[in-house]
């Protein structure tokens, strides 16, 4: 694996700005920009991901399952890399990926149900709505009528089972549901495969059926559930170029919703594997946007509910906290570090530190900075965009 002189890395990371209030937009963006949203489901424990290796308190709160000192590469002088995460450091290198700390929603309860539901609709602590905020956000776009669908979600499993779409709720856009990655890999046609879709999103089953391309791809991809998907979501980005959103999930390593990053208990044993799939997923995604030509007009977006809090649970686990680190990558992501690592602090069970960058500034970048629409009224007030994106 090649390795970056950290001191070159913090040279190239130390001075990446936050974006102003209002500041302009990163170039034109084109009508064929896909935004490929990846759901870590459960919440991801940000702190065995992203590591504080010199903090005494996260290896006195977490005597079991902390990353150990030597194992953890090392990207700043004080946070850096699970072991797992190793296939991402060339992104870092090439400067197409962006690691975006302390980041989460504000006055969460830790609960999946209601946690899940702000993650997937961008609300406030005492907002209940029935849109998620990519549909919402999607009405700020011209979208191609042309296109097989406005998304397609890839084996999204939202823990509100009678409601499986995530932040594409509602009925507005035309959205589809594919279950199972793999079936239509094998049988290449969506109309082929158990799908499910809102209202708009059945006139798109019943006019046409894409087909994906017969000629088979060269990269390699990984077989578990989260690699088929993220070949899928190649394969149907080289299939339609006009569908905006694809969206997937790392579940766990068998598709089902246990022992992915929501890790009660045994976290040592589920949560390096989770992060390897991960990491794999992701350098393959790009291997293939690179193949098909999408790169550059890709932007893969991580996100989940909530983070976890900094101590191990008596289970050798994680209970439900607060911020987190996410990831940003593309051909033109502005790669490097954005926003300031979740300090540590001991909590009694659930909670840490509150996020220094709202989810919904990230949000606000997708539609501002990458698809050049504008955020006003999505969300009960404005956020500033981060500086993610390149001209």
């Amino acid at each position: 694996m090649a390795t970056m002189k950290r001191r070159d890395f913090l040279q190239l990371l130390g001075s990446v700005p936050l974006a102003a209030s209002m500041p302009s937009l990163a170039g034109t963006p084109g009508s064929n920009r896909l935004l490929v949203l990846v759901y870590l489901y459960g919440g991801n424990d940000g702190y065995n991901t992203w590591v504080p290796y010199e903090t005494p308190l996260y290896y006195k709160l977490r005597p079991t399952i902390a990353v150990p000192r030597d194992a953890v590469l090392k990207v700043t002088d004080r946070n850096g890399f699970h072991p797992s995460l190793a296939p991402l450091v060339p992104l870092l290198e090439r400067k197409e990926l962006a690691v975006i700390q302390g980041i989460g929603l504000p006055e969460i309860t830790q609960q999946h149900y209601r946690d899940s539901e702000r993650a997937f609709t961008g609300s406030d602590p005492d907002e209940f709505l029935t849109e998620g905020w990519l549909t919402r956000a999607l009405k700020r776009r011209t979208l191609d009528s042309n296109a097989y669908a406005d998304a397609v979600a890839l084996g999204l499993l939202d823990i509100r089972e009678a409601d499986p779409m995530g932040p594409l709720r509602g009925n507005k856009q035309r959205v589809v549901q594919v279950h199972y990655p793999e079936e239509l890999l094998a049988k290449r046609r969506v109309a082929d495969c158990v799908v499910e879709a809102n209202d708009p999103g059945q006139a798109s089953l019943k006019r046409a059926s894409l087909v994906l391309p017969a000629t088979p791809l060269k990269t390699a991809f990984p077989t578990d559930q989260f690699g088929n998907s993220v070949r899928a979501a190649v394969e149907l980005a080289a299939a339609d170029r006009s569908i905006p959103v694809i969206h997937v999930a790392l579940n766990g390593p068998d598709g089902d919703k246990h022992h992915s990053v929501d890790c009660h208990w045994e976290q040592q044993k589920y949560h390096g594997d989770a992060l390897k799939r991960l990491a794999e997923g992701l350098v393959a995604l790009r291997a293939g946007l690179v193949e098909i030509g999408r790169w550059d007009e890709t932007l893969v977006v991580t996100y989940d509910e909530f983070g976890r809090a900094p101590p191990e649970n008596e289970d050798k686990g994680t209970h439900h906290g607060l911020a987190t680190t996410h990831f940003a990558m593309g051909g033109r992501v502005a790669g490097g570090l954005y926003g300031e690592a979740p300090r540590v602090i001991n909590v009694h069970e659930i909670g840490g530190p509150p996020p220094g960058i709202d989810t919904r500034r990230l949000w606000t970048t997708v539609m501002e900075r990458w698809w050049g629409s504008d955020a006003q009224g999505v969300f009960t007030r404005r956020y500033a965009p981060l500086d993610l994106i390149r001209a």
